[in-house]
């Protein structure tokens, strides 16, 4: 959420703290100016598909992560799944459910890394 310029960060989670999947994507890509045997010539990059917010995520931000439910994750990560809209629109269907049951709650500004990142604000 955001008052002004100010922005408080919130801990998103499943009710019970159950795990959540990410619809993501990857793919290498070469460096043409380097050669091929080149350390540096492949580069790998990688997104997490986005959806528009449904449920009370909404308050925070328009778009959510595609959030799939267990039921998903093997389709989803399937290498012989042709990967093409069709998946994706599923995915996001899927993922509408999941998006739904999102649970909130604000925590205080960055100051850790560790499992105090996601302790509710003070």
């Amino acid at each position: 959420m955001t008052e002004g310029k100010t922005k408080t960060p919130h801990a998103i989670h499943l009710p019970g703290n159950e795990l959540m999947g990410f619809a993501g994507l990857y793919t290498w890509w070469p460096d043409k100016t380097l050669p091929e045997d080149h350390a540096d010539y492949w580069t790998l990059t990688a997104t997490i598909l986005t959806r528009e917010a449904v449920g009370n995520v909404r308050q925070l931000h328009e778009r959510t992560p595609v959030t799939l439910p267990p039921s998903f994750w093997d389709e989803w990560l399937d290498p012989d799944e042709e990967g093409d809209q069709s998946l994706v629109d599923a995915a996001v269907a899927a993922a509408t459910p999941v998006a739904e049951a999102l649970e909130f709650y604000p925590v205080d500004p960055l100051r850790g890394d560790g499992p105090e990142l996601v302790d509710p604000a003070s």
